[in-house]
């Protein structure tokens, strides 16, 4: 519950609506207003997951489509449309998340950091191939954890999004003191940790084929570790770095 609570503010429908406003107190607004509708949703979900299991359509053990599965306890008709829903929703995330990423490989990455001039007609080509890379990854992924329930994967992915970015956005919004160095140490901080803590859990020893019991640790989802991590190493370094960035602000 603390991944989905910290991950909901960490989403690409949260960060995205920082690029359409004018301060930080309409970030501020903002942002609330758009974590308190997702979190709606998040609560529906839990009383369509009820009332799955109440018509006795969903084996809480096995089953991933609550939504679905409830709609066609109701007739074929409500089914359909449910599942062309849900559907036309995956497609449009993958998609939206497939442009991000091959976004920030091509103009990010490579342009920005590595400091190579592509040109517009290279950026573009790069985004592709990052476009296409991205995507077999996210297959093989996905073939991997087949089987897998999805509201735990659901879990991990919004758990890193909150190691890795819900730190810098709360500081950068709430505290004067916070600096670059800290926002990026506290991104490379949280996405290791979070990341660490995901691969020697019990669950992916399983995966494995190796013995649960002897996992390094007995946590499944890492967001208590690897938020605080984030958090306390944003704090510790933007400290340290207060003279970079008072005479950054006077150049």
């Amino acid at each position: 519950m603390l991944a989905l609570f910290l991950g909901t503010a960490s989403l690409p429908h949260i960060l995205i609506r920082y690029y359409t406003v004018k301060s930080q107190k309409d970030a501020r607004k903002s942002t609330i207003i758009a974590i308190a509708a997702i979190g709606g949703f998040y609560v529906l979900t839990l009383f369509m997951g009820l009332g799955a299991a109440v018509n006795g359509v969903l084996d809480v053990e096995s089953s991933n489509m609550s939504g679905p599965l409830l709609a066609k306890a109701f007739g074929v008709g409500l089914f359909s449309i449910i599942s062309a829903i849900a559907f036309a929703t995956i497609l449009g995330t993958v998609s939206g998340l497939i442009v991000a990423s091959s976004g920030a490989i091509a103009h990010d990455l490579i342009d920005r950091y590595m400091g190579k001039d592509l040109g517009d007609a290279g950026k573009v080509r790069a985004g592709k191939i990052a476009a296409f890379a991205v995507g077999v990854v996210a297959i093989i992924l996905g073939i991997s954890f087949k089987g897998m329930n999805v509201s735990f994967l659901v879990g991990w992915a919004f758990a890193v999004a909150a190691s890795a970015n819900l730190p810098a956005i709360l500081m950068k919004l709430f505290w004067k003191k916070t600096t670059a160095k800290g926002i990026a140490w506290s991104i490379v901080t949280g996405i290791i940790s979070a990341l660490g803590i995901i691969l020697t859990s019990p669950t992916m020893w399983d995966r494995y084929g190796l013995d649960k019991a002897d996992a390094p640790h007995l946590l499944d989802n890492p967001a208590i570790i690897s938020f605080t991590l984030a958090l306390v190493t944003l704090v510790i370094v933007s400290l340290a770095t207060q003279k970079d960035n008072e005479k950054l602000v006077e150049a």
